[in-house]
């Protein structure tokens, strides 16, 4: 078969890639730890951590775990945050003075005790917050290595570590990037399971059972994906073996182990909230703002002032000052899908169409920040699409896990509650990363006969 001169060059290149990639993902990484670093330093502790304020109660929560009182800590809100963000937050809070904090970002807000930070505490946390989200690029390029092969792992990597959500997110004080990185550990070690078939594979389940648990405790949404967790595990081990008492148990072990972690806290809150939830009061605080006549308002803003003053109001309904109490935070909701039904059904077509916008908003970012999102977005958003037509892509046992999971955060982001890029990016994102790697290597060696191929669409055995 006749071969073109740019054909074997990439074909070259390809096989240089493979034969030379441990090297290249040590520069693939390296270069992504770099580029945080004046993402990190734009930020500075005040105005960074009061214009996203959650980083204020998670310091707030961090301190009261602290003295011993799991949430009895000022916040702004009447909902009570999940304690995993904080925990990370503990040695930080533990290993800094108070008095050596210059900066009092809680002041705007009139917390009680007051919430303090110093430049050197902020630092820090950006800091091991850049190696996580680093770590979690690699993750990324590994379970895309594991799909696809070594050049899929090289593009996933790549793509993840120099996203600039991903990236962004390791400069604020916020659980985006803990978050991504236990999501991806937890997928990561359910393929080495579903990769191994020895008596040893219990390993690697109970590693992304306890990967899983403390995600679901950063943030609870991750809930809705145990099930899928859970039965996508009991389908590989029926693949692996045909028979019941293996699949049920392994399914057992997982929901065992989860619900032994996040139970005990869940009755703690039922018996001092009187709610059973890891995040009292939280979901229903949300879901009726994801269905409030004044979102509405702010997704149909023509200006960011009018886009801002909507979501004030919505959000100032369930501040701690707000004389609406959480027993009447459905009956706005409520009464505006009963009386402007149509109305209603317009903010879910606005939420969907805001969720599945692969760019900023342009009403509220510069047109800079709207360009960069669609050139870093656009292509991946292709790229998972088009997955489907490709049977060795779809015949591997994470598809389907990494289409449940952005199926996932579209019905929890996209109808149940607010939407938000920042919301979608861990499950949706980073999955469709995985699968747009997977794509460009199948297609590359349709084009370049002599690629390394892709991995077997089957579970690999030892």
């Amino acid at each position: 078969m006749h071969v073109s001169p740019w054909q074997r060059l990439l074909e070259q290149f390809s096989t240089s890639l493979v034969r030379h990639h441990v090297w290249v993902l040590a520069g693939i990484l390296g270069m992504g730890l770099i580029l945080r670093i004046p993402v990190c330093l734009r930020e500075h502790p005040d105005t960074s951590m009061q214009q996203l304020d959650d980083g204020i109660e998670y310091l707030a929560q961090a301190r009261s775990i602290l003295n011993g009182k799991l949430d009895g800590h000022p916040r702004n809100y009447q909902y009570i945050r999940s304690p995993g963000y904080a925990l990370f937050l503990l040695p930080f809070e533990w290993l800094t003075p108070q008095e050596g904090r210059e900066w009092t970002p809680s002041a705007k807000f009139n917390l009680d005790p007051p919430v303090r930070i110093s430049t050197a505490m902020f630092r820090w946390i950006q800091a091991v917050q850049c190696f996580l989200s680093v770590a979690t690029a690699l993750l990324v390029g590994r379970i895309a290595h594991q799909m696809a092969g070594p050049i899929a792992g090289i593009v996933g990597t790549a793509l993840t570590a120099w996203n600039p959500f991903i990236m962004s997110f390791s400069g604020f004080v916020l659980s985006e990037t803990l978050f991504l990185f236990l999501v991806w550990l937890s997928l990561h070690e359910l393929l080495r399971y579903s990769a191994n078939a020895t008596s040893t594979r219990w390993r690697p389940l109970v590693s992304a059972s306890l990967a899983l648990t403390a995600g679901c405790l950063v943030r609870p949404n991750l809930q809705a994906s145990l099930p899928i967790a859970a039965i996508w595990v009991g389908w590989i081990e029926w693949r692996r073996c045909g028979r019941w008492l293996p699949t049920l148990g392994a399914m057992t072990l997982m929901t065992v182990l989860v619900s032994a972690f996040l139970l005990p806290l869940m009755i703690r809150n039922k018996r001092v909230h009187g709610e059973l939830n890891l995040s009292p009061f939280y979901a229903t605080a949300i879901f009726g703002q994801g269905h409030s006549p004044y979102y509405l308002k702010a997704l149909t803003a023509t200006n960011n002032e009018e886009y801002s003053q909507s979501l004030h109001t919505l959000f100032t309904q369930s501040r701690l000052d707000s004389p609406i109490p959480k027993s009447a935070w459905l009956d706005e909701p409520r009464r505006f899908f009963n009386e402007s039904r149509g109305e209603w059904w317009r903010l879910q077509w606005l939420k969907t169409k805001s969720f599945w916008r692969p760019w900023l908003n342009p009403t509220v970012f510069s047109r800079p920040k709207v360009l960069l999102s669609a050139v870093a977005v656009v292509p991946i958003f292709i790229g998972a699409f088009c997955s489907f037509f490709i049977p060795a892509i779809r015949r591997h046992p994470l598809f389907p896990l990494l289409w449940a999971m952005a199926m996932v955060s579209y019905l929890i982001g996209g109808v149940a509650f607010t939407a938000s890029t920042r919301f979608r990016i861990p499950f949706l994102d980073v999955s469709f990363i995985v699968l747009t790697a997977a794509v460009l290597v199948t297609l590359l060696h349709r084009v370049v006969p002599g690629t390394p191929p892709a991995t077997s669409p089957k579970p690999p055995t030892p």
